[in-house]
């Protein structure tokens, strides 16, 4: 397994060794690599920093440290300019927490689920100006700061006898879905991020249910300012919570989609992912057909499009998909990967336009120094104005 990362860099997020913007895959660095066969399932990106999550429960960060965002290590730089494996102590029982089962990063905090002396909890580093990491405010270091002790965990959650099963942050508030099939959330809701039974506290401090939900969540993405709760997708389940105002669209679902996806609905059937950027919505379509060709499944998208952050029209029918704050990268049935959207930091590849765009067209970006061991591309990743591209 190896990493390659290209786009912004400025507190070495990319772990390429310094702080300067790549367009093109370069390989990442770490302290102590993972196992050659300890696939990266999962990458969360916040504002400056970066988390991967192994199949095994390990989970390596870079990128900004100034608040302990990265972990509790600043032995000898405020930004990790490579991977470091990230090892906790439980504040309250002083045991070590080395492995987890799910993470996310809102824009200056992470958020990692882990067993500690037979209880779940949910632990939290970094800064939560807004709410985002789900703690009061006497959980600070210091009064009136917003940084974190190294090892807090957010207090009585999960609920008694259920355990998280997904998780997902946007810039400043965080979705948490509960092996019951409830939803809870905490940070900014003045936007209905959070459903509208919360929307005017404006900011949710500890974990509260989202009420509303019409069936039993299984996972959710979070954009800027937006959450999209999701069932079962093969039936096409998802709800989205947002601004009535509905400045970028995101509350206009597509008619092919606004009914769950049943059979006979335009054609889909379902969804085999679906992603958020800061203003978009992007849903990988399963197709209804059985005599549909095998990764001939649309990518349907609604929102900001100012950037060409809506797939173009030429778009050939993707493999995977993953989407950044304001830019989506696709892996084509041919093992080509394209790019499209904002990429003024070269997240998009090298091939842009005056305004730092990829818009109305997709960029295929450079493999030659990702396949240049005969390696292959699994896996994609995309954070605010990063890239990530995993290969075996």
């Amino acid at each position: 397994m190896k990493l390659f990362a290209f786009g912004s860099n400025g507190c070495g997020q990319l772990a390429l060794g310094h702080t300067e913007d790549v367009s093109t895959p370069t390989q990442c660095l770490f302290d102590e690599s993972p196992a050659t066969d300890d696939a990266i399932v999962h990458i969360a990106a916040g504002g400056n920093h970066t988390l991967l999550l192994t199949e095994s429960g390990c989970v390596y960060a870079a990128g900004c440290n100034t608040d302990g965002r990265c972990g509790p290590d600043k032995s000898d730089s405020e930004n990790f300019l490579s991977f470091r494996r990230v090892i906790l102590s439980d504040f309250e029982t002083g045991s070590r927490i080395d492995t987890f089962k799910c993470v996310s990063a809102t824009w200056e905090g992470s958020i990692l689920v882990a067993m500690s002396l037979h209880e779940e909890k949910v632990f939290v580093m970094g800064s939560s100006p807004k709410g985002e990491l789900g703690l009061q405010l006497q959980f600070a270091s210091t009064p009136g700061d917003s940084v974190v002790q190294p090892g807090s965990f957010i207090p009585a959650f999960p609920p008694h006898g259920t355990n998280v099963t997904a998780l997902a942050s946007g810039m400043g508030h965080t979705i948490a879905i509960i092996s019951n099939g409830d939803v809870y959330g905490w940070g900014g809701s003045r936007k209905g991020q959070l459903g509208e039974t919360l929307k005017d506290q404006k900011i949710v401090w500890t974990p509260a249910k989202v009420e509303g939900i019409p069936f039993a969540a299984q996972s959710a993405v979070c954009g800027r300012e937006f959450s999209v709760i999701c069932g079962d997708c093969g039936k096409g389940e998802f709800v989205v919570l947002g601004d009535k105002r509905n400045r970028w669209g995101i509350l206009d679902v597509p008619g092919s989609l606004r009914d769950m996806g049943l059979s006979g609905n335009g054609g889909v059937l379902g969804f085999s992912s679906i992603g958020a950027s800061w203003h978009g919505i992007y849903i990988h379509a399963t197709s209804q057909s059985s005599t549909a060709e095998p990764n001939s499944a649309p990518l349907i998208a609604w929102g900001r499009n100012d950037r060409g952050q809506l797939p173009p029209n030429n778009l050939p029918p993707p493999v995977k998909l993953a989407v950044g704050s304001e830019h989506v990268l696709v892996l084509m049935c041919d093992g080509a990967v394209a790019a499209f959207g904002w990429g003024e930091h070269g997240n998009c590849g090298p091939d842009t336009d005056e305004r730092g765009n990829v818009a109305g067209r997709y960029s295929l970006i450079p493999l030659d120094a990702v396949l240049a061991g005969g390696e292959r591309v699994m896996g994609l990743g995309a954070g605010c104005a990063t890239s990530w591209i995993v290969t075996e």
